[in-house]
């Protein structure tokens, strides 16, 4: 018979992850008609010392659970499946033994912040164990983002965690010392009121608040009374994000053009009507609330009619701030304080491989590689994730 043509088709399968030991051997020199001294080539440095972990081995455990939100005891039970013995609490020493190399580049991703026109700011609950009262103490992730894409920045985008205590304005301020922007955007939230009152070179910081906050009171309102007044101040509100939605990526100048001529309109409606209707309500309803949380915003809500680089809301902080509670919902909490502070590293070190389109336990491992090899902290920018070589085949 002859072949006339074929069928071919394609199935998806899996190779079990392989788990190898790769042995480094150094053998000595010494000369036999002399009393030199032997010779030897140096030891690569390990994350550990004396540890069994490649540099590898670490990240993929540390993406597992900042990455993917897999706490320590499950990783351990799969590696107990494929035959290898390894405890939460070896596995979190190995954790914070690289957090102490990775050090460096948490903190150039803080310089590079400071120098950003504008930043989103958020705050998130971070539980940590309380030594010696077996309960759990409340602390606080601040995320900070700088994010340009959406005017058409070339700048990569920046996201950077930082653990406190509290959920205090100092906190915030602390955090922002010697930040040089202008504009910081963010939700409702009293403490970040004392920014506006800062003495700084550059002048007080300008808040930019938040539309899909407001919006979210008036949802809630329809779910559950069936407002029709909130039904109508979302048709207005979803008007603005309709004009938000055809001018993003734009320049600044353009997006500000299209502002002024679509949604300015909309803005000066919107605000004589919401004061009419907050006055045919009762004053001690949750609407009359939800439209003086409204009200009392309104030159910071409207701020985006200033300026083409402001954005609507702070939805590219929180899209960030989602992957530290979902890591929380898992992990439950931090053991510690410097656990804390090691989770709010490796989360801002995945979330900007994430941002950046790079394979973070590819990263992880050739950064950490190149800092034990002795990387000059003069060029540190060369390790950062948007300047990384290998990137992701799949877009974050």
């Amino acid at each position: 018979m002859s072949r006339i043509g074929e069928d071919v088709s394609e199935r998806l399968d899996v190779v079990p992850a392989q788990l190898r030991v790769l042995v480094t051997r150094r053998p000595k020199y010494a000369c036999r008609r002399c009393s030199g001294t032997v010779a030897q080539a140096h030891a690569p440095e390990p994350v550990v010392p004396g540890g069994l972990p490649t540099e590898a081995l670490i990240a993929q455990v540390m993406v597992a659970k900042f990455g993917d939100h897999l706490p320590f005891y499950r990783q351990a039970e799969i590696y107990t499946r494929q035959g290898i013995t390894l405890d939460r609490a070896t596995l979190g020493n190995w954790v914070g033994r690289a957090c102490f190399h990775l050090r460096p580049i948490a903190d150039h991703l803080k310089e590079r912040l400071k120098g950003a026109d504008r930043i989103f700011m958020d705050e998130t609950r971070a539980p940590v164990l309380d030594p010696g009262r077996r309960k759990t103490k409340t602390g606080y992730f601040w995320a900070i983002v700088a994010d340009d894409r959406g005017h058409g920045g070339v700048d990569p985008p920046v996201v950077m965690f930082h653990y406190a205590p509290g959920r205090g304005a100092v906190h915030a301020l602390r955090f922002l010392e010697d930040y040089r922007g202008r504009f910081v955007q963010c939700d409702g939230y009293e403490a970040y009121d004392k920014l506006t009152k800062v003495d700084r070179p550059e002048g007080p910081w300008t808040l930019v608040h938040c539309w899909t906050h407001a919006r979210r009171r008036f949802v809630k309102r329809l779910e559950k009374d069936g407002s029709p007044i909130a039904e109508e101040a979302l048709r207005q509100i979803a008007e603005i994000y309709a004009v938000e939605k055809s001018v993003r990526g734009l320049a600044p100048d353009a997006r500000l053009a299209a502002r002024r001529n679509l949604s300015a309109p909309v803005i000066a409606a919107f605000r004589p009507w919401l004061e009419a209707q907050l006055s045919r309500i009762p004053r001690s309803s949750k609407l009359a609330e939800d439209i003086r949380y409204t009200l009392a915003r309104w030159p910071s809500l409207t701020r985006f009619l200033e300026d083409g680089r402001l954005e609507l809301d702070t939805n590219p902080v929180e899209n960030q701030i989602r992957k530290i509670a979902l890591t929380r919902k898992n992990a439950l909490f931090a053991g510690h304080e410097v656990g804390a502070e090691n989770w709010a590293l490796l989360a801002s070190l995945i979330a900007n491989c994430k941002m950046c389109d790079v394979d973070p336990v590819s990263y992880l491992s050739d950064t950490l590689l190149a800092l034990l090899d002795g990387h000059p902290k003069s060029r540190i920018d060369a390790l950062m994730p948007w300047n990384y070589q290998i990137p992701s085949t799949i877009a974050a």
